[in-house]
């Protein structure tokens, strides 16, 4: 409808003040709060509240899901149409230039963790539903703008609330790139851990399963030459501070770790080359650069959202106990039955079965036909809007709320122009003028959806 290009101006000073105020929630995961009432810790308590307040504030019907989620309702008819994002949000790091939980106003950029992964792209949500209510324009289904409370750390809050709630006919979910992404890989996690002889090394780098870390920080390493320290190999460089060694990459997504410098990596390599030890060495032959695509085991194999990767984003090793996380991101050609078995013969047939490990399964790779009634109908609209008709349709290696729900695909809220980046990195930033281009494309995403397909 051409009245929302006009209306959705209405709505910035409104845009900034809430989104001031969800940022302002320190909404991680924190298993130091987990109670039976705060299923993934107070941040995420908090911000889910904030969420369930919002809408009653408003006038919507909401209900929260067990603080698993919380929806907010608008519409008629018997059927649903689901917009699911979430309000948790990785952990801020190190390395910003402002306080990441405090909204900071550049000109049109907005920075603080969450502006656009995803409390940002919610908030623009929630002002075309608020549109559409203030219009008084019928839907002829209902519509639930759905906020998780876990998507970052392991997507519980979406099966949980499914469990308990109908799944809507249609949906996406805002928390990528415009135009539509209609695939995305599967998304699972390996865990490899081994008692090693060592009781003093001391070594840590990560937080998040799925970030890749900024550094890897060395406690207690013998024999490591001098030669690395400050030496810069493969834009990674070595310092030593406060007794301890820096292994400085740049940290990002793990679903996108060509766009990040992995300090993970360069360490493992560095215990293999300084430590006359077995475990290092075959650390380095499961783990290193050119087997990212796993095709070390047999993994390398393509399907229409692309090709497998495995990240590692969380090493540590303490009083002689080593674990490290891979981030692994798979094909609808793939299983994660297959993975963990093409990566246990691996091992075996390899004499490394000293390492224990655990695979377990995220989410399902996902794909809606990039010819469907969906998937054109939000393409005409973000182009409409947007006046890009050079952006196409695609799959992404991000994993999303999309492969839990039914016939849905992602849809913004970051344009393909560079105005929103730096997602699971410090300085986290997104366009306000996006923004507000970004409710009158959910709001006349949220008619079409509702009213003529």
């Amino acid at each position: 409808m051409e009245r929302f290009k006009e209306e959705n101006q209405k709505y910035k000073k409104e845009f900034l003040k809430l989104l001031e105020a969800w940022v302002s929630i320190p909404s991680f995961y924190d298993k130091n709060t987990v109670s039976k009432d705060m299923p993934f810790g107070k941040g995420v308590y908090d911000a889910l509240n904030w969420f369930e307040n919002l809408g009653r504030e408003n006038n919507f019907t909401v209900k929260n899901i067990d603080n698993h989620a919380v929806y907010i309702e608008y519409g008629d008819g018997k059927d649903y149409i689901d917009i699911f994002g979430h309000c948790d949000v990785v952990n801020p790091g190190e390395g910003w230039d402002s306080e990441p939980f405090k909204l900071d106003i550049i000109g049109d950029k907005l920075v603080a963790r969450g502006v656009s992964d995803n409390k940002g792209p919610m908030i623009a949500n929630f002002l075309a539903l608020k549109m559409i209510k203030s219009l008084n324009i019928d839907l002829k289904r209902k519509v639930r703008l759905i906020a998780g409370g876990n998507e970052e750390s392991g997507f519980k809050c979406i099966k949980h609330y499914y469990s308990k709630e109908p799944h809507g006919v249609y949906g996406f979910t805002p928390d990528a790139k415009f135009p539509v992404l209609n695939g995305e890989k599967g998304g699972a996690i390996i865990k490899l851990m081994l008692d090693i002889d060592d009781k003093y090394l001391d070594l840590s780098g990560g937080i998040e399963f799925n970030t890749i870390p900024d550094k890897v920080y060395i406690k207690n390493i013998k024999n490591l030459s001098n030669d690395y320290i400050n030496f810069d190999f493969n834009n990674v460089s070595i310092s030593f501070n406060d007794g301890k060694y820096i292994v400085n990459g740049k940290g990002g997504h793990s679903s996108k770790p060509e766009k990040a410098i992995n300090p993970i990596l360069d360490t493992i390599k560095v215990l293999a080359e300084n430590l006359d030890e077995d475990w290092a060495k075959d650390l380095y032959k499961l783990i290193n650069k050119d087997n990212i695509d796993g095709k070390l085991f047999g993994l390398n194999v393509e399907g229409k959202c692309g090709i497998l990767s495995m990240v590692p984003t969380i090493i540590n090793i303490k009083d002689g106990k080593l674990e490290v996380i891979l981030s692994v991101r798979y094909p609808e050609v793939l299983t994660v039955e297959e993975i963990i078995e093409k990566f246990d013969l691996y091992i075996k047939r390899n004499n490394i079965n000293k390492f224990e490990f655990i695979g377990e399964n995220l989410k399902q790779a996902n794909y809606i036909d990039e010819n469907s009634k969906l998937v054109e109908s939000l393409h005409e609209i973000y182009v409409k809007y947007s006046g890009d008709s050079k952006s196409v349709v695609r799959v992404t290696s991000a994993g999303s709320y999309a492969a839990e729900m039914k016939n849905s695909v992602i849809f913004g809220c970051e344009f393909p122009d560079g105005s929103f980046g730096n997602v699971h990195s410090a300085n986290e930033f997104a366009s306000l003028d996006r923004f507000i281009t970004a409710i009158g494309i959910y709001a006349e995403a949220i008619v079409t959806l509702c009213n003529n397909i």
